[in-house]
């Protein structure tokens, strides 16, 4: 290895940084900022020049603590019972899996204490993560010439009477903020959860939000989906992508002898103004702990488009690297996932968020939860609120899936005003709160921050393992072989 070799792979990682279609996220991160990422690696060649590759990448995940950051998020602040983490190149994968999938379960209409190990083959809840296949059924039907992203969305769903001239587009970049006149998930049946949806109007442009993020632009391209493939929007998942690919751990409803191997949600706890616990105890494995999912039919096989499914680190994976690779979808299309189309400048000089088609991109501040920075401008992030996160690196070639059940026996939501009797317990340094009762529980508040803390140390183990990947592809193989850093 020799120092060109270095800054020609800091160079490509610039170029493929810089490649955005919004001048506002270049350069975000510098190439001393990529020198040190892979720092770690040059060190360790210099120290081990002989060893294999496989070695190599074992001592840089020793060196780069992530073991210790997984373990310290289950065992130590617990802010989830378990975790797994499948992460890295399409040649080279590495998978953790830590904690447990399930602290308790009902028994005989009691809370009782039941462990079971977290695997990595765990199934969970994506949550919104789920809509990456909203996302990936609309780029489908463009590319097959079946759908114009321009029209709009009333031309092929003619129920949202309200819409107007909102299009395709407009929701799948989170480009229009929509309402519906009550919440979805106050409705008694399915067919009123319908009816709630289909009243979604537009927002005046000086009443729209800041975050522009939203679930029911998702669920009424399942609308349009439905419509045009002639087909129920989980069939065309099904048919287009889980069957294609081999994705036969994902599933709109578990079967009954996969339920074991689904990640509990249940005791999942909210805290109101007073302080009082609300507290989710029928949540059996294979239920969708989003309620407008559960309102909108999921128990009778409705896949409402921005949430309900289930799968696992594998498959999710599969999916990641078949964007990679363009099997699914054409390299053209694929670059416009993460395309900004609404973040903009505001007056402060700050920015409102930065999105590309029902997923998160990077942001222009690092104040926001974003794509990591190091990764290119073609990345794309698919986070869901149970605890999981898909991440598409295309340019770069690195992808990333992480599962967990975060809201498992965890307070996952305090009003405000609650906020403030959150304590830190001195002998755990758990997050605790005192209920009513006078008992202890975990929150997991603060489990988003520190899971992207896990998943940079991830991607920068990522970057690393394919720069390693690239000094051995271009080791003479008839020749001794030496890693030493030459100039």
């Amino acid at each position: 290895m020799n120092i060109t070799q270095i800054y020609e792979f800091i160079n490509e990682l610039m170029l493929n940084q810089n490649n955005t279609n919004d001048e506002v996220l270049k350069n975000l991160t510098n190439e001393v900022d990529y020198l040190e990422t892979i720092f770690p690696l040059i060190e360790l060649i210099n120290k081990h020049n002989n060893e294999s590759l496989e070695t190599l990448k074992a001592l840089l995940i020793e060196k780069s603590g992530i073991k210790q950051a997984i373990k310290d998020i289950v065992h130590k602040t617990a802010l989830t019972p378990g975790l797994v983490i499948n992460f890295g190149t399409l040649k080279t994968r590495e998978v953790f899996s830590c904690g447990l999938k399930q602290e308790f379960e009902v028994l005989n209409n009691k809370k009782v204490f039941n462990p079971q190990e977290m695997k990595t083959n765990t199934i969970f809840d994506l949550a919104s993560t789920s809509k990456i296949f909203t996302c990936l059924a609309i780029l489908k039907l463009v590319e097959d010439g079946l759908l114009n992203l321009d029209d709009p969305v009333i031309k092929y769903a003619p129920s949202f009477t309200n819409l107007g001239n909102v299009t395709i587009n407009d929701l799948l970049k989170f480009k229009t903020p929509i309402r519906t006149k009550v919440r979805v998930d106050t409705a008694k049946s399915k067919e009123e959860a319908e009816r709630i949806l289909f009243s979604t109007y537009q927002v005046l442009e000086e009443d729209a939000p800041y975050n522009a993020y939203t679930d029911i632009g998702a669920m009424i391209l399942r609308y349009v989906v439905e419509n045009v493939s002639q087909m129920p929007f989980s069939a065309f998942i099904e048919e287009t992508i889980l069957k294609p690919l081999g994705m036969h751990s994902t599933y709109l409803n578990v079967p009954i002898e996969q339920l074991e191997m689904v990640a509990s949600e249940n005791f999942s706890t909210t805290i109101d103004n007073l302080g009082n616990p609300t507290v989710t105890s029928d949540n059996i494995p294979g239920t969708p702990h989003d309620s407008k999912t559960q309102a909108m039919g999921h128990h009778d096989g409705i896949a409402p488009g921005h949430a309900g499914y289930f799968s696992n680190a594998s498959d999710m994976i599969t999916l990641a690297n078949a964007l990679c690779d363009n099997t699914l979808l054409s390299k053209k299309t694929i670059m416009t996932i993460s395309e900004n189309e609404v973040g903009k400048k505001l007056d402060n000089d700050d920015y409102s968020w930065y999105y590309g088609s029902l997923v998160y991109s990077k942001q222009p501040t690092l104040n926001k939860y974003s794509v990591y920075p190091k990764m290119s401008g073609r990345t794309f992030m698919s986070p869901g609120y149970s605890g999981t996160c898909l991440y598409v690196d295309p340019l770069n070639k690195i992808t990333l899936f992480l599962g967990a059940n975060r809201l498992h026996d965890r307070i996952y939501k305090i009003h405000p005003s609650q906020q403030e009797k959150i304590m830190i317990e001195e002998e755990t340094q758990r997050p605790i709160f005192i209920l009513p009762n006078e008992t202890k529980q975990i929150v997991s508040i603060n489990f988003t921050l520190e899971r992207e803390k896990i998943i940079q140390k991830a991607l920068d183990l990522s970057l690393q393992i394919k720069l390693l990947e690239t000094i051995y592809n271009h080791l003479d193989k008839n020749k001794e072989m030496s890693l030493t850093l030459t100039k």
